[in-house]
């Protein structure tokens, strides 16, 4: 797991840390600390060691390296970093952004032999846009505001971020400079990861080495999308006091985590998962999610949808039984229609007859049900994406819309939760987990292969498997079970299974994935 935490909260801690190492070691030991990193990261994906990026094919001597500086702690790890790449043997040039930067630093890139350009001003953006573009660096480093500092950015900062974006945008692809984030991208809301619009200016980075540790608003929404490839140096922090403000799920958490049986259990020991999905209308919703169950791993499912679904659900998984029972998980909602008064009836009924005990998922049309004929609890989780979150607000008294959702997912998860007492799973680019006491977990593992139809239905029946059989573990070990980690591991199977199955965009397709996914663990 990768934990976020507040950027303030970081400031804070920090603060003594580098006290106590500028007196034991001389001034600015933990800037050079983090300086050194900086540097050896961009080498290393210069010089093509990091796998994970693609680097201009340059000569060695031509590889010129850009550093872009602003005033504070920030401009003075970049300033160290670029005396460090200078003394590997790059041509390093430093744009400051501000007429004010960190004097040891500077002094310590002038002793390297650093190049320093004019400080650029508002009046001189577009001279210093074409200075860049003439002098062809591949890789910019971008050091110009460090946590403290709150976007948007300011001027001239915020003209030069935006021309440089628009550089990068009509540069080849094969001779792009890398961007390299000093901490975090210059312009994004740590705290957030939010789209603050188009007038936000924002460095999206190929590659972010962050200090000390990742900040939240790396890790959730828009701004999950911008850091690129991650790394973090260690400067001391003492995490394992800290109280982060997110997780962001990893191969090797789905690898601990996924429920397996045990040699000693049975079909109903291993969990019993009822579906309530697929109607006349949308009877392919009930196959897909009962597929993608037991194809997860399922021993025993019930189905419960309406008569004229059954036999094609049977046909396409003749293990499934039929009818209410004991179960320690349902799905109520995909392919139903909220709409229709007795498809309505059917899903109150489903939810009605949920034991004591018992997970819920409610998906798609059952959602419309919320705030009034059904009121959610600690029991459940909701499964919308932007559209559906913002009309649930609606129905909990809030108006918004999609795309405010989608610009800030972390925040209205959060909110979505606390109104509904639920675990809400809140679906997009970067998937968003937030349990109701304020635990969040985010999903950046997705591919655009999973924008296609039944594809949520595919990630409704991998979450019922893992609740069934969490669950199930957990009645007999007495455990407590958390929510938005099992949503956040069965989310992150489900988009391993679909970059498996790209580039076929079919929901069939990625349910044949599952098995392969799961091995690879």
């Amino acid at each position: 797991m990768i934990w976020g935490y507040a950027p303030d909260l970081i400031a804070q801690t920090e603060k003594p840390l580098v006290a106590q190492a500028d007196r034991e070691q001389g001034p600015d030991a933990l800037m050079r600390r983090a300086a050194y990193a900086l540097a050896h990261h961009t080498h290393r994906a210069l010089s093509g060691a990091d796998t994970g990026i693609v680097a201009p094919p340059v000569p060695r001597g031509r590889r010129r390296v850009l550093v872009l500086v602003g005033a504070g702690n920030n401009g003075g790890d970049g300033l160290y970093g670029a005396a460090y790449l200078r003394r590997r043997g790059y041509p390093v040039a430093v744009l400051p952004t501000s007429k004010h930067i960190h004097e040891r630093g500077a002094a310590a890139a002038r002793q390297a032999g650093v190049e320093f350009w004019p400080s650029v001003l508002p009046e001189t953006v577009g001279e210093a846009l074409n200075t860049i573009k003439a002098w062809k660096p591949v890789a910019i480093i971008d050091a110009i505001i460090g946590i403290g500092a709150r976007p948007p950015l300011r001027e001239p900062a915020l003209s030069l971020v935006r021309g440089i974006s628009e550089l990068l945008s009509q540069w080849p692809e094969e001779c792009s400079p890398l961007v390299v984030a000093c901490d975090h991208p210059s312009g994004l809301d740590l705290y957030r990861g939010a789209d603050l619009g188009p007038d936000q200016g924002l460095l999206s980075a190929d590659l972010t080495v962050t200090m000390g540790a990742v900040k939240t608003g790396m890790l959730v929404g828009p701004g999950a999308l911008t850091i690129g490839r991650l790394q973090v140096q260690d400067i001391g922090l003492p995490l394992q006091t800290m109280q982060p403000g997110v997780g962001l799920i990893e191969r090797a958490d789905v690898r601990e985590l996924w429920p397996r049986p045990e040699f000693a259990d049975h079909k109903y020991s291993r969990g019993v998962l009822g579906v309530m999905a697929g109607s006349a209308r949308y009877p392919g919703a009930g196959v897909l999610v009962t597929s993608a169950a037991l194809n997860a791993g399922e021993s025993f499912v019930r189905y419960l949808g309406e008569p004229a679904v059954q036999s094609v659900v049977l046909q396409a998984c003749p293990e499934v039984v039929l009818g209410e029972g004991r179960c320690q998980a349902r799905i109520i909602g995909p392919g139903f229609a909220a709409g229709s008064p007795r498809q309505r009836e059917q899903m109150l009924d489903a939810w009605r007859r949920r034991d004591p005990g018992e997970l819920v998922i409610l998906d798609a049309s059952a959602l419309e049900l919320i705030g009034t004929e059904i009121q959610p609890d600690a029991s459940c989780l909701l499964t919308p994406h932007a559209g559906e979150a913002a009309a649930l607000a609606a129905q909990l008294g809030q108006e918004t819309t999609r795309e405010t959702i989608e610009a800030n997912p972390y925040d209205w998860a959060l909110q979505l939760a606390a109104d509904t007492h639920a675990t809400v799973l809140l679906k997009g680019p970067t998937t968003t987990i937030a349990n109701p006491g304020g635990q969040v977990y985010s999903l950046t593992h997705g591919t655009r292969d999973l924008a296609t139809a039944g594809s949520g239905d595919v990630l409704a029946g991998i979450l019922g498997y893992v609740f069934a059989a969490a669950n199930a573990r957990a009645q007999k070990t007495g455990e407590s079970l958390d929510l938005g980690q099992l949503a956040a591991v069965a989310a992150w199977l489900h988009a391993e299974a679909g970059r498996l199955a790209a580039p076929t965009p079919r929901a069939t397709a990625i349910i044949k994935a599952i098995p392969r996914a799961l091995a690879g663990l």
